[in-house]
């Protein structure tokens, strides 16, 4: 990531009122791009981030080796953030929260009496930002803004997170340089391409309900010409061929092509479904109104399925 595109998203946000210099943008980026050690880095940093954010308070969590759920922190100003026991306790618990999100999270303080599992018990606006290596957390940055009036609005929101997620982006990069990370492997991106297809199924699943929600609206309808049909008829299937899917055939169920042809005394054109079957090309239906529309999966093609290898 650039250092002007950074420098944009900062200068949007809303504490910093006359907003980050481009020399404080190029000192972070020196200081990442550097080479003290590890403990000095994370030290200098923490400032850094503060003055960027307009936050009044950091901290740089990490997991301690050897221990997938223990991290300890090194702090910035907290000890004016959060004082008694319980207190820390509940900060403790929302930062595991924030940990096992792996995208940025913005907690505003809780109301008194509010509990929650998530709950703020500080008077400011929390922003975590999860260092990622290989979709895994490496790190977690947390930068205590400065105390807000009232709830931030949703496009406030947006900017904070969006500039929590490219500040994590660039300190990937320093961190990696300064720590053992593991080495990918094949069995790590099986596992997320794995939970990316579901993710894609469960989108395309939604998009076909939305779609045939949608054409059976249609179900009834016939307009004045045979030409203005068979437009209707092309749209329905551009729609849906553009997302891998057809219409099915209500008489025998295969997935078809809806179209509009000349038929007998329908001057205006009998809709039908286009198929092949076993027997070839076959033409179902014959209604002069639209049918009731049922969306499927386009099958595959004959030439694939006559060629498996």
């Amino acid at each position: 990531m650039d250092i002007q595109t950074l420098h944009q998203a900062l200068q949007e946000l809303p504490n910093a009122t006359v907003g980050p210099t481009t020399s404080q943008v190029k000192k972070l980026a020196k200081l990442i791009d550097g080479d003290v050690p590890l403990q000095s880095f994370l030290e200098q940093l923490l400032p850094q981030l503060c003055e960027l954010f307009g936050g009044v308070a950091a901290v740089a969590w990490m997991k301690a080796l050897g221990a997938s759920d223990a991290v300890f922190g090194v702090r910035y100003k907290m000890e004016d953030v959060v004082g008694t026991v319980a207190e820390q306790k509940k900060h403790e618990r929302l930062v595991q929260i924030a940990w096992a999100q792996r995208q940025p999270m913005l907690a505003e303080p809780t109301k008194r009496g509010g509990g929650g599992k998530a709950e703020n018990p500080t008077g400011y606006p929390l922003l975590f930002g999860p260092v990622l290596h290989l979709g895994e957390p490496i790190a977690l940055l947390e930068i205590v803004l400065g105390q807000a009036e009232g709830p931030l609005s949703q496009p406030t929101r947006q900017l904070y997170l969006r500039g929590a997620q490219l500040i994590s982006e660039r300190v990937y990069g320093g961190l990696k340089q300064r720590m053992s990370v593991p080495a990918a492997t094949l069995q790590q991106a099986a596992e997320q391409i794995q939970q990316l297809a579901g993710e894609v199924l469960s989108i395309q699943q939604q998009i076909k309900r939305n779609i045939e929600s949608r054409l059976q609206q249609f179900h009834g309808w016939s307009f004045p010409t045979l030409a203005e049909n068979q437009a209707f008829a092309k749209m329905v299937h551009q729609l849906l061929d553009g997302y891998g899917l057809r219409v099915e055939c209500p008489e025998c169920g295969h997935p078809a092509i809806l179209r509009c042809l000349r038929a007998g005394n329908a001057k205006n054109g009998a809709f039908v479904f286009d198929h092949y079957l076993e027997s070839g090309r076959t033409f179902h239906g014959g209604t002069t109104t639209v049918p009731l529309i049922k969306v499927v999966q386009k099958p595959a093609r004959r030439a694939a399925l006559n060629n498996p290898g």
